[in-house]
C-alpha cells in the first residue's frame, strides 16, 4: 500500500493542463468528468465513532476505520470519465461497563476486509458559465469484497445513481446540490440520499465548504449528518483536504474526521 502511495505521490508531480477538481472530500459528487485521456486518483482516510447504550449491555463504541479509500478516475472521451473505487476498511467495537460479562473493553477482535467497492461511469449532461449537471452509475460488486467483509453468497450486483448539479451564485461562492439511488443487492426498496453543499474560496487555492446531507434507508430509518472542512490547492495536479461531521439524529454516527490527498495524471 506504502509503495502504491509513493508511486502515485511521484507520478502526480507531472504537469498536467488542467486544473484538478475533485469529488471528495464531501458527499457531493462534482457534476464535470476528469480531461480525456487523463487518470486521476482521489485517495485517504476516514475514521467513524458511534456510542450506544444498552440496558443489557452497557455502553457500545462502535469505530470504523477506513484505512484507504481510493477512487480512480479515467476520462474516456470529453464527457464520459469510468471509475473504480475500493475501500480497506477495519470495524472495531467495544463495550464499556458492560454488567454481565468481566472482560477488557478491547477484548472483541477487530474486523478487516475490502469493502463496498464499485466499477461505474460519470457522465456531465449539461454545463454552462453558471450551471453544470452530471449523472452518476455505479455497481457494487459483491465479489470485490474479501475478509471479515466478505458479502454473503444471495447479496447480488447492486446499482446506484447520482445527479450532482452545481450552481456558480458568485465568483467565489458555489451551491451544490446531489440525488441518489442505493440499491444493497437484497432488496428491490432503495436507500435515497440527498446533499446540500456551500463552498466558497477564500483564496485562490483555500477553500471551505459546508454540507448536511441524510439518507432514508430501504428499511424506513433515516440518517441526517453534516459535515465541513477544507481542500488546498499545492499546484494544478494535487489537492489534500481535511473534512469532519456530526450526525443531527440518534440513529447516525456520532462523529467521523476525513483525511486525503488527489492526483491529476497523465493529461494530455
Amino acid at each position: 500500500m506504502w509503495r502504491f502511495s509513493t508511486i502515485i505521490f511521484i507520478l502526480g508531480v507531472y504537469q498536467c493542463l488542467a486544473q484538478i477538481e475533485t469529488d471528495r472530500p464531501d458527499f457531493t459528487e462534482s457534476p464535470n468528468v476528469v480531461p480525456k485521456g487523463a487518470l486521476q486518483v482521489e485517495t485517504g482516510f476516514i475514521l467513524e465513532n458511534d456510542k450506544s447504550t444498552f440496558r443489557t449491555l452497557g455502553v457500545r463504541e462502535d469505530r470504523n476505520l477506513t484505512l484507504n479509500t481510493t477512487l480512480l478516475r479515467f476520462g474516456l472521451t470529453e464527457s464520459v470519465e469510468i471509475r473504480f473505487n475500493w475501500n480497506v476498511q477495519q470495524q472495531k467495537i467495544i463495550f464499556i461497563n458492560h454488567p454481565l460479562i468481566d472482560f477488557p473493553p478491547d477484548i472483541l477482535d477487530p474486523r478487516r476486509g475490502f469493502n463496498t467497492s464499485f466499477i461505474g461511469f460519470k457522465t456531465n449532461l449539461y454545463k454552462s458559465e453558471k450551471v453544470s449537471i452530471g449523472f452518476l452509475g455505479h455497481l457494487y460488486i459483491p465479489e470485490l469484497t474479501s475478509g471479515d467483509f466478505t458479502a454473503p453468497e444471495d447479496v447480488k450486483v447492486a446499482p446506484e445513481f447520482l445527479i450532482p448539479l452545481t450552481y456558480k451564485l458568485a465568483e467565489k461562492f458555489n451551491i451544490s446540490v446531489q440525488y441518489g439511488l442505493t440499491w444493497n443487492g437484497l432488496t428491490p426498496n432503495p436507500t435515497t440520499s440527498y446533499t446540500l453543499a456551500l463552498g466558497y474560496g477564500i483564496t485562490e487555492k483555500l477553500k471551505v465548504y459546508i454540507e448536511p446531507y441524510g439518507f432514508l434507508t430501504n428499511n424506513g430509518d433515516e440518517l441526517h449528518l453534516i459535515n465541513g472542512g477544507f481542500t488546498y490547492l499545492i499546484n494544478n495536479d494535487i489537492q489534500i483536504d481535511l473534512t469532519g461531521g456530526l450526525g443531527l439524529n440518534e440513529i447516525a454516527p456520532d462523529n467521523f474526521i476525513n483525511c486525503g490527498a488527489s492526483f491529476l495524471l497523465f493529461n494530455k
